[in-house]
């Protein structure tokens, strides 16, 4: 097809945009109704005072998020007028961002202090004085509150910096920020978002026993489904940004369902892994799942499907603190001959366990310092075991057996590693054709244009190759994977 031909095909469908908001950086796609990407433009979070990481320590300037925000959407603009596709065919814009975070806004939606990361860890306690109180709910929806969640955040600002809780009309979150700067509207968010503020997504309301703290309720915003329009693009945010004013801005969702979006995962027994930074799990089921732990909570989609899932802080994130500067690809083809590999990798950057196991306390293991091919290849065994091992608990907690993997994220660029994945887990894994979040939030934008979730996800995702399990290696590492489990026990993480 020329491009002539091409472009008069597009400008006869309708476009929409996706923005993923993540831990380093933002990413923003431009894709057709036919699930054709036809613009995309990504950039790295710029150096703010505001963004400091150290410990159990993690905030970020919202201002940094939509300075990104503001250059990738300027550049796809650009990117769609080059290729001749007029802007008057942008349906709707979505935007997606890390599930937890905080952002407190005044009246005017400015950001009162920096947004308290998903993995901050310094709301603790509050979060066990949230299980206490909101006992009855943590028992129904079958999770319990932990540092990541944002509501555990908001009662640590109430505790900890009452001044600034004071001058806070809402907490947000990072997707709700970025979609507010679009719109002007901040006193709005998302049930999937929204789970971690305390909301129940079984009721579709929030839990009365919220109103046991001082004004906790009047700073929570309305919640709206995926998908539903929170405004337009405002003249101000037109000007910014290069999108047209009057443009549909939808609700979006978590950085986590966003993936999920863009997986092609659909049927009970089907599991969703977006392998990024971190490792996010969502498992399609009929029913929420119940986790005694508490470790497990359930997102769900428009209509009666739901997701039952987990966040590891265990990912990718090894690579670029280990190993910087240094090409993955060059690193996976050194690393493939060295696979299965004896040494025994557990490669978390931090301090701190979410899922598979809950432990505020774990380190990885081998130390940093250790490089190499030989230490590179352990540690991409070591974060296969970390999914093997959610993949058990999230059966035990859905009663239903993952049969097969979907994935998204960066990580899911590596051949190597995805056959790894599967040699490792035993199943079969799967990789669309665009699996990253950004896709999904384009997907969720797409969703009152076909008239549900369902039918936009038909139309748009498409599935690009499959990884099936190597004769033989799932028994071999099954005996490293046994090693695995025997040393994070010792070290009493599980």
């Amino acid at each position: 097809m020329t491009g002539r031909k091409c472009c008069a095909r597009m400008n006869r469908q309708q476009v929409f945009i996706g923005v993923d908001a993540g831990t380093s950086g933002v990413r923003c796609l431009c894709v057709a109704e036919d699930g054709t990407v036809v613009a995309q433009s990504a950039a790295d979070l710029r150096d703010d005072p505001g963004n400091r990481r150290d410990d159990v320590v993690h905030e970020q300037s919202p201002g940094a998020w939509w300075a990104s925000a503001i250059e990738v959407l300027q550049d796809v603009i650009a990117n769609l007028a080059a290729s001749g596709i007029s802007t008057d065919s942008i349906g709707a814009v979505a935007v997606d961002g890390t599930s937890g975070t905080l952002v407190c806004l005044d009246e005017s939606g400015s950001p009162l202090r920096p947004a308290m990361m998903y993995n901050d860890g310094r709301s603790s306690s509050q979060a066990e004085e949230l299980n206490l109180v909101g006992r009855e709910t943590c028992e129904t929806l079958g999770y319990r509150f932990a540092a990541s969640f944002a509501l555990s955040k908001a009662l640590w600002i109430l505790k900890e910096e009452p001044q600034v809780y004071e001058r806070t009309r809402f907490f947000v979150h990072q997707a709700d920020y970025l979609a507010g700067c679009m719109t002007g509207r901040f006193d709005v968010t998302d049930y999937n978002n929204a789970l971690k503020t305390g909301y129940d997504v079984q009721v579709d309301q929030w839990p009365g026993w919220i109103e046991d703290w001082d004004g906790l309720r009047t700073r929570l915003p309305e919640v709206l489904s995926p998908g539903e329009q929170i405004g337009v693009v405002s003249r101000m945010a037109s000007r910014s940004t290069g999108l047209p004013a009057g443009v549909k801005v939808v609700a979006g969702t978590t950085d986590g369902m966003a993936g999920f979006l863009a997986s092609g995962a659909s049927h009970s027994g089907d599991c969703n892994t977006t392998l990024g930074t971190t490792l996010v799990f969502k498992a399609v089921s009929d029913s929420p799942a119940k986790d005694e732990d508490g470790a497990v909570y359930s997102h769900r989609l428009p209509g009666n499907t739901w997701l039952p899932g987990a966040a590891s802080n265990t990912g990718a994130a090894w690579i670029s603190a280990w190993y910087p500067k240094m090409d993955p690809g060059e690193l996976d083809r050194a690393a493939k001959s060295l696979l299965p590999s004896k040494s025994i990798a557990y490669p978390l950057v931090g301090r701190g366990e979410r899922f598979p196991f809950l432990n505020s306390n774990a380190t990885g293991f081998p130390l940093p310092h250790v490089t190499g091919p030989d230490a590179y290849a352990s540690c991409l065994q070591g974060t296969a075991f970390v999914e093997r091992l959610a993949y058990r608990e999230l059966s035990r907690c859905t009663g239903r057996a993952i049969e097969n993997v979907f994935c998204t994220g960066g990580g899911c660029r590596s051949s190597v590693w995805n056959q790894l994945r599967s040699d490792v887990c035993g199943m079969p894994f799967l990789i669309p054709a665009m699996p990253e979040a950004a896709f999904g939030a384009a997907v969720l934008a797409a969703s009152s244009y076909f008239g549900n979730l369902d039918s936009a996800t038909v139309k748009m995702v498409k599935m690009q190759e499959k990884f099936n399990p190597a004769p033989g290696l799932f028994e071999q590492y099954s005996e490293l994977f046994a090693v695995f489990l025997k040393e994070i026990h010792k070290l009493g993480y599980t």
